[in-house]
């Protein structure tokens, strides 16, 4: 289905027009009654990237990939195709069965799956499946696999966990950094455990785990719980662990664990590689001195490179709480540099405004943050979206901007640049009222766009997820229909090259010297075509091809302009600023009759880049010459036809012969 609608608004006092594109929704699969499931999107820094989902094979519900490579949406294909392996020689077996065609049939059912994105087109997902039953019920495993770089067929599935009991509320969350490194968090609920204190009535006893992958094996960190032996809230979707990683390897994992009174608070650890750290309280227990007593969840966490880590969180209130109704929370763990990179700055109130109060609707948060450290914070308000933005000098007021949100999910995603700016998207819905998803590109220069997309047969929107590639592109995806007839659906927010970088030669040149050369631009978008621009005319460069060597035939003496434009794959192009060009042509030489008509002069010169006066020879067709200077005169003895024969050179080199027959007296 096509785009809805689309609007571009100008913020901070100007207006800009917006130049990412907010493109069609492609349906990628369905709508049909074998998709049981969607996973996720995930893009990395090079544009490449995919989106996972369910789909029942011969009544069994196995795991697809559609890769996005080159603008484009590929064809699923099956992930969980072949049999387990663990050690190495096994893997190496399954590589060549796979070379050879041999393709083996994974019986078992998928569940919970995740998928993370690297350069170069590598994919990494992980899901569970069930291996053996225990008392009549099923035991499950949580598995993962890779397509390399190049491949097009995902290897084969590796053990992250061997055991995670009944996979009930497994709610794993994946990373991936731009080097292949992944770290998944999960839970694990043990049904048959009976030791640990159940603080809560309805609570579980559940272990939180960590695994890390290290672009070989998979290896499993345990439980990072704090208090294993203390009962956890049911599983849900709103109180599912989240990790993120920086680009390093690094990063910060939070979950949801009730305190020693059985209060529901929000927890941290970072992650150093396959080490964990200690673990530090995230959540406030006080607000205007007086304890908060309601469970807090939805936790949302975003890390820099730098290992800055920004989480919120949802906190609820219930009548007696010294809250004036449920908020959104912010809390910082500084990268260590700028300070003391040991323990969270202290947990405070995103948004004070928000209205309504103890009966106020607050949706889970979505936090990010740039290289810069500043964040963007989204969440649902009483069905309004509201934005906070925060640098080094504080937050913002929170932005009501953009469709509201609608249906039973209110689910928000919201991703941002290196360079600020961002992508965010949530359920709504059309002018007619039909479910769509609103989708929001936030620009570094303070300017918006939004646009409605939807996809399918349309109907409920669920799942929903963003992956971006932190150049100012984004892949937004979800469930689009109800079970039974759902179909999973895609769109992308490109934005155009950016950092473009060439050089023209400096100072005066000659015609054949004029070469152009530039670096690749920054894009997310390839492959991108270029075109040197000169003096408003372009002129396309060969396919693959950083120069272009500039026609002499077509430059003039003087100073030209040169500009580089680049153009993505959807058509997006970004000029460069102007720079100069100096060409410097052949010296003039001017030769006219002198001396009343008995002599003739001869004056050479160039404005451009200057006469080299030692390489002035003038021969005047009587046997006569002169050289070294110039201007030059001469008188013939006798009237006659004479030819003047002028040779003269430039400081560039650039070298001049002219000829002329004078008539003298």
């Amino acid at each position: 289905m096509p785009l809805l609608a689309l609007a571009a608004i100008g913020l901070a006092g100007h207006v800009q027009p917006a130049r990412a594109v907010i493109l069609p929704a492609t349906t990628i699969d369905g709508p049909s009654e074998e998709i049981v499931g969607f996973g996720g999107v995930a893009m990395a820094e090079d544009g490449s990237g995919g989106l996972v989902y369910l789909k029942r094979v011969n009544g069994v519900p196995h795991l697809f990939v559609s890769r996005y490579v080159e603008g484009h949406w590929m064809a699923p294909i099956q992930v969980d195709h072949c049999r387990l392996v663990s050690s190495s020689a096994e893997q190496e077996e399954e590589r060549k069965r796979e070379e050879k065609g041999e393709h083996c049939k994974e019986a078992f059912a998928a569940s919970w799956p995740r998928i993370g994105a690297a350069d170069g087109g590598e994919l990494i997902v992980v899901w569970a499946t069930p291996f053996a039953t225990h008392r009549e019920k099923p035991v499950y495993e949580l598995l993962g696999a890779e397509l390399g770089p190049g491949s097009t067929q995902f290897g084969p599935a590796m053990i992250v966990d061997g055991d995670i009991e009944e996979a009930t509320g497994t709610s794993s969350n994946l990373t991936v950094s731009s080097t292949g490194q992944a770290d998944v968090v999960y839970r694990v609920v043990e049904t048959s455990n009976v030791s640990v204190r159940l603080l809560r009535p309805g609570d579980v006893v559940e272990r939180v785990r960590v695994a890390h992958f290290d672009g070989q094996r998979w290896s499993n960190l345990g439980t990072i719980n704090r208090d294993p032996a203390v009962g956890m809230r049911p599983p849900t979707q709103a109180n599912a662990p989240q990790i993120a990683i920086g680009q390093t390897g690094n990063g910060v994992v939070v979950w949801q664990e009730p305190d020693i009174d059985g209060v529901a608070r929000i927890w941290a650890r970072r992650l150093f590689g396959s080490t964990l750290d200690y673990v530090m309280p995230v959540s406030a227990e006080t607000f205007n001195g007086s304890s908060i007593s309601d469970n807090a969840d939805a936790p949302s966490v975003a890390v820099t490179r730098l290992g800055q880590a920004d989480v919120a969180y949802r906190q609820n209130a219930s009548p007696g709480s010294p809250l004036p109704g449920p908020r959104i929370f912010l809390n910082i763990l500084p990268n260590g540099e700028s300070s003391s990179g040991a323990e969270f700055q202290g947990a405070s109130i995103a948004d004070n405004a928000v209205p309504g109060g103890q009966s106020a609707s607050v949706g889970p948060p979505s936090i990010d943050i740039d290289e810069k450290e500043d964040l963007r914070l989204l969440y649902d308000s009483d069905g309004a979206p509201r934005v906070i933005e925060g640098t080094d000098k504080g937050l913002t007021a929170a932005l009501s901007l953009g469709p509201g949100f609608a249906g039973s999910e209110p689910v928000s995603a919201s991703v941002m640049n290196k360079q600020g700016g961002g992508i965010s998207a949530w359920p709504s819905q059309d002018a007619q009222g039909d479910p769509a998803v609103a989708v929001r590109e936030d620009f570094p220069s303070g300017a918006v766009q939004t646009g409605l997309v939807s996809g399918g047969a349309g109907g409920e929107v669920g799942e929903l997820a963003v992956g971006r590639s932190g150049l100012g592109d984004g892949l937004v995806a979800f469930r689009q229909g109800p079970f039974g007839d759902a179909a999973i659906v895609a769109t992308q927010v490109t934005a155009p090259p950016a950092e473009l970088i060439f050089s023209v030669p400096k100072g005066w040149v000659k015609p054949a010297q004029a070469t152009i050369t530039w670096q690749p631009a920054v894009s997310a978008d390839g492959p991108l075509r270029y075109s040197v621009v000169l003096d408003g005319r372009a002129l396309a460069a060969p396919g693959g091809a950083s120069s272009l060597r500039l026609d002499p035939r077509g430059l003039g003496s003087g100073r030209h302009i040169v500009q580089l434009l680049v153009t993505d794959i959807d058509g997006q192009s970004t000029l460069s600023a102007p720079s100069p060009l100096l060409i410097a042509g052949p010296p003039s030489v001017k030769i006219a009759r002198a001396q009343g008509g008995y002599g003739v002069s001869v004056r050479v010169s160039d404005s451009y880049a200057g006469i080299d006066t030692h390489d002035v020879t003038v021969s005047f067709g009587d046997g006569h010459g002169a050289r070294g200077r110039k201007r030059l005169t001469h008188r013939y003895a006798r009237g006659g036809v004479y030819r003047v024969v002028v040779h003269v050179r430039d400081k560039l080199g650039e070298a001049g012969t002219v000829s002329r027959w004078v008539s003298v007296r």
